[in-house]
């Protein structure tokens, strides 16, 4: 083994290479010792079994653990309602949280289906995208606390994790929080081949913990006396409400990091050998067998019985026909829309099964828009938002807003002002500048009950946030088979006009509107629509991204009502009517197109105008019916063109109406650049004139 500085963190040991025990033994009753044993040979045998069933193909791959056993007592410290956040190379942890071992294996089969429920055992799916997780721990944590529970969260991870910017988030947000949140890091020496030292330069990993002001453990982590020691100072200080604990479990994976890796030759075999004979279980039952608590046909009888086990769930789930298409479907979405179900019936009768009955309940639409009652007067769009967020907070004391500045100065535009002193810190938090940690914060506080709402200050901003928005938001009800639904609230300001310098001004709607899942993109155009929109947002068990208009902002509209009311997602408004030609708009480019409509009205030309107001689900119906009366299309946005939101507008029209198309459809967008700073705006802005030119152009037979 290459020799690495101990830095200021000590190793914990209690057990030696021979299995002797080194100094006083930690107080374990003797039935958990004997558990904890059972466990880890059940962890060993379900992994060397596993090989073999990827070695004869009824498996396609498989992420061995061996060498790694000691996880088995992060689920035996925790109590039934903590919740564990998994990488993947946690079968240990998984099968002594009680899974089944056939669910295990279905996991590693691939069939989701077949998966437990989350919720049962309190522990998270396989996740594929490096160390992602560990924010979702902390904000679970942060949002059982929010809501009076003392439950604690773990999150195991391996050494190449602490490489990606979400440990930095989740730790230093943990550390600001205080949160009751166990940080298990499984340091087995290799990023997949990628040895630690080109990982870090610091001399241990548990030291990272004294840069976020909370102890770090090293620990012998094929030790599992030494784990169970650190697992239970950590848990006593969790539940003392004195934050988390980073836990260092210094181990080694004895295989493959895959059945795609191959024999490792990133690796000698002298380096193999030596780790072999730390072998956790050679070591933990000698001193179980010198202590009278297990024999030679205790590991053979536990050995047998996983096999069994494994043969029995494999044999099950090769006999366990495909779940019924619309499946993934109703796990996806709480609500399908329209476009979704005609997804779904159309690749039913490409494969000839029959079409699935969506109940009206699963339906989206939220039925007509009502005409709200009550007092109305003239408000900006953020005084709007405010009324909408001020009503939601009293409404639900499970609603959380969350972002930089949010709470003290009343978020940057002033959109949650007053929230803070009406409210308190703990509802109205104001985050680490960190746009990961606000959304992947969320995603826990979300499974922990909350309803977060988040404010990314600038849509230009939210790129570092996207991994976790797209990985994890939009897709992570289709994950868990509908189990967990994250009914988050994603507020975004975007667009121009403003002056603002680079990244203020971006228009990133399609990005969004492009990704898989349950995720709603929602962009109005004034305060009425806005105020609305929200309200239906909140009350979604879909998650939401809602664009703002920047440049709308303070701008002061007439008649926008004071009360609650909603504005169902997925209908568009028909700002204007017209027979000549249809523009099809959202955001501020709505008001470019009426003003352009009133030029163009004085040459007797007369354009219906159409406000999306949602994108995803957007309203094909309403500018279908448009196109199919006035026979020409222009989309206006002012995002870039290529790839633009317009495109798909264009091409569903061109699909399904085609016909009734009288010259091609014309986009007005932005060039595929970014969008120019305060004094060189006007290179960028879309002047009222272009889309009066592109109108006149489909005009032209």
């Amino acid at each position: 083994m290459k020799k690495r500085a101990e830095g200021t963190t000590p190793l914990r040991q209690f057990l030696d290479g021979d299995g002797k025990l080194l100094g006083k033994a930690p107080a374990i009753e003797d039935a958990m010792l004997v558990e904890l044993f059972r466990q880890m040979v059940r962890t060993r045998a379900f992994d060397e079994r596993c090989l073999f069933l990827q070695r004869t193909g009824r498996i396609p791959a498989y992420y061995p653990c061996a060498g790694q056993e000691t996880h088995v007592a992060v689920p035996k410290v925790l109590d039934e309602d903590d919740w564990v956040f998994s990488a993947y190379r946690e079968q240990g942890v998984r099968l002594a949280r009680g899974v089944a071992v056939v669910n295990e294996l279905a996991l590693w089969r691939g069939m989701p289906h077949a998966f437990w429920n989350p919720l049962e055992h309190r522990i998270t799916t396989l996740n594929a995208t490096i160390g992602t997780h560990l924010p979702h721990a902390v904000g679970y944590a942060y949002g059982a606390r929010m809501l009076g529970r003392n439950e604690l969260s773990v999150a195991l991870f391996g050494d190449g994790a602490t490489s990606e910017v979400d440990f930095h988030a989740a730790l230093n947000a943990a550390g600001v929080w205080k949160t009751p949140t166990i940080f298990f890091c499984q340091n087995n020496q290799y990023a997949q081949s990628t040895p630690l030292a080109q990982q870090t330069a610091s001399a241990t990993l548990a030291q990272k913990a004294d840069a976020y002001g909370f102890p770090g453990i090293r620990v012998d982590g094929m030790d599992i006396l030494a784990v169970w020691s650190a697992l239970e100072e950590a848990v006593a200080r969790a539940r003392a409400g004195e934050g988390p604990t980073l836990i260092e479990s210094v181990c080694y994976r004895y295989t493959a990091h895959s059945t795609y890796d191959g024999t490792p030759v990133y690796r000698t075999r002298e380096e193999e050998a030596l780790w072999k004979e730390r072998d956790p279980l050679v070591r933990f039952r000698a001193w179980l067998t010198a202590k009278g608590l297990v024999d030679e046909g205790f590991e053979k009888a536990v050995r047998e019985e996983m096999r069994a086990e494994v043969n029995a769930a494999i044999d099950e789930l090769e006999a366990m026909p495909l779940p019924p298409r619309d499946g993934a479907f109703l796990a996806a979405f709480d609500r399908l829309p329209d476009r979704i179900i005609g997804q779904l019936h159309a690749s039913q009768a490409e494969g000839g099964e029959p079409l699935a009955e969506i109940p009206a309940e699963r339906r989206a639409g939220g039925g007509s828009e009502l005409e709200p009652a009550g007092e109305r007067k003239a408000l900006t769009l953020v005084e709007a938002l405010n009324l909408e967020l001020d009503h939601a907070m009293a409404a639900d004391p499970r609603r959380i807003i969350l972002g930089e500045d949010v709470g003290r100065e009343g978020g940057v535009f002033r959109v949650t002002a007053d929230l803070y002193d009406k409210y308190g810190s703990e509802r109205m938090l104001d985050t680490p500048l960190c746009e990961l940690i606000i959304a992947g914060g969320a995603v826990g506080m979300a499974m922990a009950g909350a309803r977060p709402v988040c404010e990314i200050e600038f849509a230009g901003f939210t790129f570092t946030a996207f991994d976790q928005i797209a990985f994890h938001i939009a897709r992570y009800a289709w994950r868990s088979q509908g189990r967990i639904r994250l009914p988050i609230v994603i507020r975004m300001p975007g667009g121009g006009g403003h002056e603002g310098y680079e990244g203020h001004s971006d228009a990133p709607e399609a990005l969004f509107a492009h990704l898989p899942g349950s995720l709603n993109v929602v962009y109005p155009s004034n305060a009425y629509d806005a105020k609305g929109l929200l309200a239906a947002a909140l009350e979604s068990e879909d998650p939401v991204v809602f664009f703002e208009p920047i440049v709308r902002y303070f701008t002061r509209e007439e008649g926008v009502p004071v009360g609650h009311y909603r504005i169902p997602l997925g209908k568009a408004r028909v700002v204007r009517e017209g027979r000549d030609a249809t523009v099809v708009a959202y955001g501020n480019a709505v008001h470019l197109a009426g003003e352009a409509a009133d030029e163009l009205a004085a040459d007797s030309v007369e354009v219906e105008v159409i406000d999306l107001r949602t994108l995803k689900p957007w309203d094909e119906e309403a500018v279908l019916a448009s196109v199919r009366k006035t026979g020409r299309l222009v989309v206006v946005h002012e995002a870039p063109v290529s790839g633009g939101f317009g495109a798909e507008i264009v091409a569903t029209v061109t699909e399904k109406a085609g016909d009734w198309l009288e010259t091609p459809p014309v986009r007005v967008g932005h060039p595929d650049l970014p969008w120019a700073p305060a004094k060189l705006e006007p290179h960028s802005l879309i002047p009222p004139a272009r889309v009066v030119a592109a109108v006149r152009a489909v005009m032209e037979d």
